[in-house]
Parts: structure tokens; sequence; C-alpha cells
């Protein structure tokens, strides 16, 4: 599993502490449903369950203020850590510029990501 995967996988993992927690078993459910799909790279089949998820949290059982808390904070804390990765990728790509490298173009580094992950576009 690549870092950006194990990255949101984690996303994942938190909610659903704080959904166990709160014993909110349905939205749990369909979350840990739309985490398979998201490792598993099925994005139709993770979108709905997601929606499924949220229309649970949202229409269904809406949260108390205690769980609105503990789902702001897992988010949070997922928010600060990829606004923490910009910058560095920023600062990667100009010693990459420094050293000799070419900046790749859009279809470069699709081509780039295909190879790695064995599809093609």
């Amino acid at each position: 599993m690549d870092y950006t995967i194990a990255n949101n996988a984690k996303l994942f993992d938190d909610l659903l502490q704080v959904l166990n927690k709160h014993e909110n078993r349905e939205a749990h459910d369909y979350l840990k449903a739309a985490r398979v799909n998201y490792v598993q790279r099925s994005i139709d089949h993770m979108l709905n369950c997601l929606a499924l998820a949220v229309h649970d949290l949202v229409v269904v059982h809406p949260p108390d203020e205690v769980l609105q808390r503990d789902l702001g904070e897992v988010f949070t804390r997922f928010f600060r850590e990829i606004s923490r990765a910009g910058p560095r990728f920023v600062e990667l790509a100009r010693e990459y510029e420094a050293s000799g490298g070419k900046p790749l173009s859009h279809d470069e580094i699709m081509e780039e990501v295909n190879d790695r992950r064995g599809s093609s576009r």
C-alpha cells in the first residue's frame, strides 16, 4: 500500500474508532465498507458506502455534541497533516530542478503513475 492510500486509510480508521466509541453501528458499518472499497481502489463502491455513512450521520442519526466534536478533531488532525505535505512537495520539486532534473508535464506524470500502478489510462 502506498503512502497516500495508507494515510487516507488511517483517516477511515480514526473515524471508525470514533463511531465505534459512540456506538453508531450503521454509520460505522457503512464507513467500514467504504474503507475496504477505498483500499481495494473500488472508488465507485467506496463513494456509495461513504454517502450512506454520511446520510446516516446527518439524516438518520444526527450526532450529538460530543460525537460532532470527536469527528471534528479527527478531521482537524487529518487536514493539519495534509496541509504540511504541500510545502514539502514544492520544496522537493525545487531541489529536483536545482540538481538538474526537469519538471514533468501532466501527461508525463500520469504515464509515470500508470506505470507504477501497472495500468494505463
